[in-house]
């Protein structure tokens, strides 16, 4: 459909312009992400109307949106998370929806974009050899989260290694795209490339 290869161009774009403002700066602006929401949810509701209803279209994308910040809502509670990743999410799932793009397409941008955190995440502690130090911290952190009102920030230090988030978000959403493209995972593609 029309309606879902635009909201992928315009989250190419947004993923895109994410990624190196997040690299670059360490944040995620909001004059990237409101527009973003926006768009995706007015993109919903035209995807709706061509099929003869736009109240669906656009709920399709609002549970894509509430799915995607809701669950990096909690992050940023605990001050695990900034805000402009957890806008930035919600602005994936206001662009893919729910079932817009394929179905359950929030939920899989974001188990991508975890995944895509953490491989990052590994990758830049061995890299800057801070291994040992990210091991102590993420146990203090075990430690003392469970405590009433408890903050990342208490348990782990204000001095914490920061993952680009953004940046794994661009690139787990495009990996889930890739696979939804490809019809099989990216795993099986290489292996019958190789």
């Amino acid at each position: 459909m029309i309606w879902n290869a635009i909201a992928v161009g315009v989250l190419a774009v947004v993923l895109v312009a994410a990624a190196v403002s997040d690299l670059a700066r360490g944040k995620v602006f909001n004059w990237l992400t409101y527009p973003a929401i926006a768009v995706g949810l007015g993109l919903g509701a035209l995807a709706g109307a061509a099929e003869g209803d736009a109240w669906e279209g656009l709920s399709d994308r609002a549970l894509g949106f509430g799915f995607g910040f809701g669950v990096l809502f909690v992050a940023y509670l605990l001050g695990g998370m900034g805000g402009g990743d957890v806008k930035l999410t919600g602005a994936v799932g206001a662009l893919v929806g729910w079932h817009g793009v394929a179905e359950y397409a929030a939920l899989h941008a974001v188990f991508y974009s975890f995944l895509a955190a953490a491989a990052t995440g590994l990758i830049l502690v061995v890299w800057r050899g801070e291994m040992r130090t990210v091991l102590r911290k993420l146990y203090l952190a075990v430690r003392i989260l469970p405590l009433p009102k408890a903050t990342v920030d208490e348990a782990a230090g204000p001095e914490t290694f920061r993952v680009p988030f953004g940046f794994a978000v661009c690139l787990g959403t495009f990996w889930f795209l890739a696979e939804t493209w490809l019809g099989t995972s990216l795993w099986e593609a290489v292996g019958r490339l190789v």
